[in-house]
């Protein structure tokens, strides 16, 4: 790929000047990429300094949601045994809504935002403004239509003010800018933010969810901590940019957003879909005590999920300013974060399915036995979606998003009635295969489209190595399991990283790989 330095560039003033206003911003392409703050003007995307931020806003991001996920899966456990299987189902079902109308407030802007904002820095106080404007607007609907769909639908006064309670949600992403600072890679301040959010959270339910009369705290406490982490970001931007002024007003800005914004828009909807119609189907199909025990590992495959969109959120600025690259560079550079993925989480989903049961019985109690084999099967939507939906993540990067929204909205129209099916059919368990399913499926289709484009990886790289070590963990986890699951887990993660370091294909080196794509 060309490195900035050898591109015409406009001027800069000093990094301690205020940013000029730029009214009325274009979209196209300037007169060349534009380095991120902090990167010196010879540092192009595939530099030693672009490797230096990538492995601080992933080791940032990483361990702030490493934190938040910990916490997260610790207040699960504790919901699931304060609030019983109903009580948890009836929280986990009204998250779960309010969640998908969370995304429609939130993806796609927030993509197409990052992307423009990591390319033309001066684009963001137009954007933010645009952004801010579009999401209250969708906000407010969205909350007015689901206080009436709730008193409709819901007979119990307690299931209605937790629905509502959730809804709130809506309006605190309305008013996020963590996409700024994705976009600009500053990444520190939205881990903490992150930790801020979660551990008021945790702590609310902590010292108030303390039985099932206490149900409605739990959204309360959620809403809360989204509030104060918000107010953090908000300080920043305002001290560095000005307080926003949302407008609708019709601008080349505008016009960019919408175009763009689209396709995006219906890309990460999809992925939404995908990856929560399986517990939204099994709450209309059944009684609140079998949800709470399909969503309690629901939500421990979710929480692991969540390590592959840090991944993706750290890498895709650098896939935006790439994306005028050599397609056998970029190629490259995508063949490294599979490999990286691929070796963390292949091994995740064996070792989920191998010790499920004992692992449900020591986080969940005996009120949750047949829980073990839906994280048995449901672990292995963790590398199947990161994966299928890593490559859509490219194809946003490289300017492609409309390939892809063609099998994202088949398979989001698909994923409900095969999973209503399977249910039907299968019980729980087939809930849970529909998915899995699914994501095999979009991986094959998103690999072939990458293919078209030239850019595909060699994917016989990314599952030799894992898949062995991974047969070799099996045995080690089986014996220990005997004695006690931890030592089963630490067990097995031994024989994974000892087998992969007889193979030499530890994890270190992939990540050299990934930071150095050239």
């Amino acid at each position: 790929m060309p490195s900035t330095s050898s591109s015409p560039r406009t001027a800069r003033p000093p990094r301690s000047a205020p940013r000029p206003p730029a009214p009325d911003p274009g979209p196209g392409p300037g007169p060349g990429p534009i380095p991120a703050p902090g990167a010196s003007p010879a540092e192009g995307p595939g530099g030693s300094g672009s490797s230096r931020r990538i492995a601080w806003n992933f080791a940032a991001l990483s361990a702030a949601e490493v934190a938040c996920r910990a916490l997260s899966v610790v207040v699960t456990l504790a919901l699931a045994q304060r609030l019983g299987r109903a009580g948890y189902g009836r929280v986990e079902f009204a998250f779960n809504v309010v969640f998908w109308l969370v995304l429609l407030v939130r993806e796609g802007l927030d993509v197409i935002a990052t992307r423009e904002i990591a390319r033309h820095p001066r684009l963001i106080r137009p954007l933010v403004n645009h952004i801010l404007a579009i999401r209250g607007c969708l906000a407010a609907a969205l909350l007015t239509g689901l206080v009436v769909v709730g008193s409709v639908c819901f007979s119990e006064p307690t299931e209605r003010r937790i629905l509502v309670l959730y809804g709130l949600l809506l309006l605190t992403t309305a008013i996020g800018l963590d996409f700024v600072y994705r976009g600009l890679e500053r990444m520190g301040l939205v881990a903490v933010s992150l930790l801020i959010r979660t551990a008021i959270y945790a702590v609310g339910v902590g010292l108030w969810v303390i039985d099932p009369s206490r149900i409605v705290w739990v959204p309360i406490c959620l809403v809360g901590g989204e509030l104060v982490g918000i107010a953090l970001v908000w300080a920043c931007y305002v001290r560095s940019y000005g307080l926003p002024r949302p407008t609708l007003r019709a601008t080349r800005a505008l016009r960019t957003i919408i175009r763009k914004g689209r396709p995006v828009y219906l890309i990460q909807i999809s992925q939404a879909v995908i990856g929560s119609a399986d517990l939204l189907v099994v709450g209309v199909l059944s009684q609140w005590a079998d949800v709470g025990l399909y969503g309690a590992p629901h939500r421990i495959v979710t929480a692991a999920l969540t390590f592959g969109i840090i991944f993706r959120q750290v890498v895709f600025p650098m896939l935006a300013r790439t994306w005028r690259g050599a397609a056998a560079e970029g190629r490259e550079a995508l063949d490294g974060m599979v490999r990286v993925l691929m070796l963390v989480l292949l091994p995740m989903a064996v070792g989920a399915t191998v010790l499920a049961e004992p692992l449900i019985a020591l986080l969940l109690g005996p009120d949750y036995r047949g829980a073990g084999v839906l994280l048995a099967v449901g672990a292995w939507r963790i590398p199947l979606l990161t994966l299928a939906f890593l490559y859509q993540t490219a194809l946003i990067a490289l300017n492609r998003e409309a390939a892809g929204v063609r099998m994202l909205l088949g398979a989001a129209v698909v994923i409900g009635p095969l999973t209503a099916a399977l249910r039907l059919q299968f019980d729980l368990v087939g809930a849970s295969a529909s998915v899995v399913v699914v994501g095999l499926l979009l991986t094959a289709c998103g690999y072939r489209r990458l293919w078209v484009e030239g850019r595909a990886p060699a994917w016989h790289h990314h599952l030799g190595a894992p898949l062995l070590a991974s047969a070799a963990m099996v045995p080690a986890c089986l014996l220990l399991a005997r004695w006690h699951v931890l030592a089963a887990v630490l067990g097995g993660a031994s024989a994974y990283l000892l087998v992969l370091g007889l193979l030499r294909a530890l994890p270190v080196s992939e990540f050299r790989t990934l930071l150095r794509p050239e």
